[in-house]
């Protein structure tokens, strides 16, 4: 516990006077030049009502620092619990800030301000780094404190953008319909800290850091725990998996085409997901629309050799999740030539726009030596509940594969790096599944964890790699 004499007291009332002396006296300050360069930050030297004061109901707060000071983005940093219903007003000027509070206080509560990075010294910029001042309206100063850590689930990454929120257990609405008491924000490895917390039971929430702090839709980011949480003293590494219960509908562009544009046809584009200029052997070839699309009977997509022969085998069809895409499908070989006939009124939109003209895409596939195969060795897999490896380019599941021994043999991949991850595949259907907090089914979204070494396929070597499963 923080505490400082009467002598601070009347050090900082000095500060507090020589600062407004000096604002009247001068029309700039000229700090000192010379001399080795300061690395250290601004220091707290006095406080009105002293900082881990007791029985106090400050109306305004005076903290006085070591040094002249500046703030950045103070309301966007700044972190009030238990929250107010009207925003401090804070106003720093040279080495002290003032806070002043419209709120009536609640009995018996400890207050914390967090100032986050916001404070720093106005020479050299050194930040004072998650200041904190604390008072409490009653005869002690809480001590209850929770840590954790929040990962997305469906990439296994952290993202420091989302806030951990708490609400007293038995008010399973309070989630929908209040803001809470208290929240905080997570650092750049997805950790939290609640510091000051009262004793009692509480239920545990993430959300995006919006000025609502409340879930109101599915298609945010929300994570929860299963049960409420008692704090006494210290809690400490709670995990929390952040996942969308429903993804966010993709907004298709409304076709724009006239009358007489339909007359003329010149409307239909398309683009082709090629590796650069060359098909990729271990993936169907797509064409992506700008508006949903749908075929023709009379006229048919053709895949073709050099010399514009049918090939059997090939799968042509729109996508029902993407109706303005179509796939491609085909047992495709190394370094081989095709060709992709499409004729001019072979695909439609709602509209019945078509093609300029009939279109041939003609394309190469990789050689060879863009591909090479891989050995993957792991331990403890026996231990997990269908377990899955991933392999993962730009956060998009490349490859998939089950694990049920302790040798993984793969025969091909394109040559790059991918990021490894490991799915916990719950109900052993092949795929992540999200999870679900609307009505009366709450369910965890399974569980990804990403490996912090890359795999990277090189040609012409012996790609191997080891790998230990846990949770």
């Amino acid at each position: 516990m923080r505490k400082f004499s009467i002598l601070s007291l009347l050090i900082l009332t000095g500060l507090a006077l020589s600062s407004i002396l000096q604002l009247e006296g001068c029309a700039n300050i000229v700090p000192p030049s010379g001399g080795p360069r300061d690395s250290l930050p601004p220091y707290l030297i006095a406080a009105r009502p002293i900082d881990s004061a007791t029985n106090v109901h400050p109306k305004e707060i005076l903290v006085g620092f070591s040094e002249y000071i500046t703030t950045t983005s103070i309301q966007e940093n700044l972190i009030i619990s238990p929250t107010l219903k009207n925003i401090p007003l804070i106003d720093a000027r040279l080495n002290s800030i003032r806070i002043r509070i419209a709120d009536t206080l609640l009995d018996n509560t400890t207050y914390s301000i967090q100032f986050g990075n916001a404070i720093k010294d106005v020479n050299e910029g050194n930040i004072l780094k998650n200041f904190t001042y604390v008072f409490s309206t009653g005869e002690h100063l809480d001590t209850g404190k929770i840590k954790g850590k929040v990962v997305l689930a469906e990439s296994g990454k952290v993202d420091s953008s989302y806030v951990v929120v708490l609400h007293p257990a038995g008010k399973d609405s309070a989630i929908f319909k209040e803001r809470p008491n208290y929240y905080t924000k997570l650092n750049g490895k997805g950790q939290f800290i609640f510091n000051f917390l009262p004793k009692g039971l509480y239920n545990i929430f993430v959300l995006p850091n919006d000025y609502t702090k409340r879930y109101d839709d599915s298609t945010k980011f929300f994570a929860f725990l299963d049960s409420a949480i008692r704090i006494e003293t210290t809690n400490d590494s709670l995990q929390l998996y952040a996942f969308q219960g429903a993804k966010k509908p993709i907004k298709i562009k409304a076709s724009t085409a006239s009358k007489t544009t339909k007359k003329t046809g010149a409307v239909l584009k398309y683009a082709k997901d090629f590796d650069g200029s060359e098909q990729d052997i271990l993936h169907p070839l797509h064409l992506t629309f700008e508006t949903p699309i749908h075929f023709s009977d009379s006229f048919q997509i053709k895949l073709c050799d050099t010399f514009n022969k049918k090939l059997e085998g090939a799968s042509i069809s729109i996508d029902t999740a993407r109706p303005e895409t179509i796939t491609v499908a085909y047992a495709w070989k190394t370094a081989t030539k095709y060709r992709l006939i499409i004729p001019q009124a072979s695909i439609k939109d709602s509209l019945n726009n078509i093609l300029v003209k009939t279109d041939t895409v003609a394309f190469i596939t990789k050689p060879e030596t863009a591909y090479n195969s891989c050995i993957i060795k792991i331990a403890g897999f026996e231990k997990l509940k269908n377990p899955i490896i991933q392999l993962t380019q730009d956060d998009k599941v490349k490859f998939s594969y089950p694990i049920t021994s302790s040798v993984l043999n793969i025969p091909i991949l394109p040559v790059g790096e991918y990021a490894i991850k490991l799915l916990l595949d719950i109900n052993n259907n092949g795929k992540w599944d999200t999870g679900a907090y609307y009505g009366k089914k709450k369910q965890q979204p399974e569980i990804v964890k990403l490996f912090p070494t890359p795999l990277n396929i090189r040609a012409n070597w012996e790609n191997e790699i080891s790998l230990i499963l846990n949770k």
